[in-house]
C-alpha cells in the first residue's frame, strides 16, 4: 500500500468518525433546519456562451419525482468545433430523508454503464469555487460506447468531490448552520474509440470555465 493510498484512508476514516458522531445529534437539529432558495433560477444561465449553443432538455416527471429536486437544468451544448456536451445541475433547497443528491456512482450502473476508470481531478475555475474545483473523473463504458464524467457536489459555497466528506458537510451544515441544500454539477461527453482522454477532458475543462462563473450567480453563498 503506498502512502498516498494510506493518506487517503486515514482521511476517509476520520472523514467516517466526524460523519457518525455528527449523525448521532443530528435529530435534535433537523426541525430548525431552513430551506435556501437559489437567487434565480437555473434557466436563467446563458444557453449560449464563449461560441457554445446550448439546447435544453427536460426529463420525465417520473424521473423528476424520484430526484426529488427543487430545480434542475440539463442541457446538450456543442462548441464551436462541434464538441458535444451533456451538462446537468440538481439542486436541492432543503435535503432529507428521500430527498438527497443522487450519486452517479449509483444512477449511472443503473442504466447500464458501468465504470472502467475513475480518479479525482483539480482544475482552475476563475470566478467559481474559490479559484479551483475537484471532481470525481469516471470514463464509463456500455456496449461499444464510452463517455467521459466530470461530477462534484456543491453546498453552502463549498466544492467536495469526496462523498463520504459531502455527507459530512450536510450533516454539519445542518447542525451548525441550518441549512442543508446543496447540487450535483455533472458534465458528460462522448468519447470516440481512439479519443485521448486528457485532450477531452482539456475541453470540458475550458467549458467549464466559461460556464461555471455564470451558475455561481444563481446558486446560493
Amino acid at each position: 500500500m503506498t502512502s498516498e493510498t494510506r493518506m487517503l484512508l486515514r482521511r476517509r476514516v476520520w472523514t467516517l468518525i466526524v460523519l457518525l458522531v455528527a449523525v448521532a445529534t443530528y435529530d435534535r437539529f433537523l426541525s430548525s433546519v431552513h430551506s435556501v432558495s437559489l437567487r434565480a433560477p437555473l434557466s436563467s444561465v446563458p444557453l449560449s456562451i464563449g461560441g457554445w449553443t446550448g439546447l435544453s432538455e427536460r426529463f420525465d416527471d417520473e424521473v423528476i419525482q424520484l430526484a426529488g429536486v427543487d430545480d434542475y437544468l440539463l442541457r446538450a451544448y456543442r462548441g464551436p468545433d462541434g464538441f458535444p456536451l451533456s451538462v446537468y445541475v440538481g439542486f436541492y433547497e432543503q435535503q432529507r430523508e428521500g430527498y438527497q443528491v443522487h450519486s452517479p456512482k449509483h444512477c449511472l450502473p443503473g442504466s447500464g454503464w458501468r465504470p472502467t476508470e475513475s480518479s479525482v481531478v483539480e482544475f482552475e475555475t476563475p470566478g467559481f469555487g474559490g479559484g479551483r474545483t475537484s471532481a470525481n473523473r469516471y470514463v464509463i463504458a456500455k456496449g461499444g460506447e464510452r463517455q467521459l464524467v466530470l461530477y462534484w457536489y456543491q453546498g453552502a459555497g463549498r466544492n467536495v468531490a469526496d462523498e463520504y466528506a459531502a455527507k459530512a458537510y450536510l450533516v454539519l451544515d445542518s447542525i451548525l448552520r441550518k441549512r442543508s441544500d446543496g447540487s450535483l454539477i455533472r458534465f458528460m461527453t462522448p468519447l470516440s474509440p481512439n479519443a485521448p482522454i486528457e485532450a477531452v477532458q482539456e475541453e470540458v475543462e475550458a467549458f467549464a470555465r466559461l460556464w461555471l462563473p455564470e451558475l455561481a450567480r444563481v446558486l446560493p453563498e
